[in-house]
């Protein structure tokens, strides 16, 4: 199941894919595995998705 809230967020913002991986220091491929649901991030890749976006970890992945 997507992360619709990982996927709006990033498409409201006129992010790319790669982007948002290079930001949290990951590799593009992982991140679309996390966006679409196919991965679950570690928890460190939780927090730098959330602090990147503004958000709380629970905000993000959890509401």
């Amino acid at each position: 199941m997507r992360n619709e809230k990982l996927y709006q967020l990033r498409r409201e913002r006129g992010l790319s894919q790669v982007k948002v991986a290079s930001a949290v220091g990951i590799t593009q491929s992982a991140y679309a595995m996390i966006e679409r649901g196919q991965r679950y991030p570690r928890k460190e890749t939780m927090k730098k998705l959330a602090d990147y976006f503004g958000l709380t970890v629970d905000e993000l992945f959890f509401k």
